[in-house]
């Protein structure tokens, strides 16, 4: 895989994990206290603990595909041409 491929690899696994993960501990904020905020803000979003979690994870299914076409078991190019 070129650096290119990597790159764009990284970004397709990224994104959709990210927003798999936004919702998951989601607690409204109750609405008599702050009404300067939307009502579906979240109590304590945690995006920093996401976005670490869905970058740690992104790298190493990239990684592991790397390992895969690198040494030819398995290759997104062959599969593709194949169909």
């Amino acid at each position: 895989m070129s650096l290119l491929e990597i790159i764009i690899f990284f970004l397709v696994v990224w994104w959709p994990i990210f927003f798999i993960l936004l919702p998951i501990g989601y607690e409204q904020l109750p609405q008599k206290k702050n009404f300067r905020f939307a009502k579906s803000a979240p109590k304590k979003p945690n995006i920093l603990y996401k976005f670490i979690f869905t970058t740690v994870f992104s790298i190493l299914t990239t990684f592991t595909f790397w390992c895969l076409s690198y040494f030819n078991i398995f290759s997104l190019k062959r599969l593709i041409l194949s169909l």
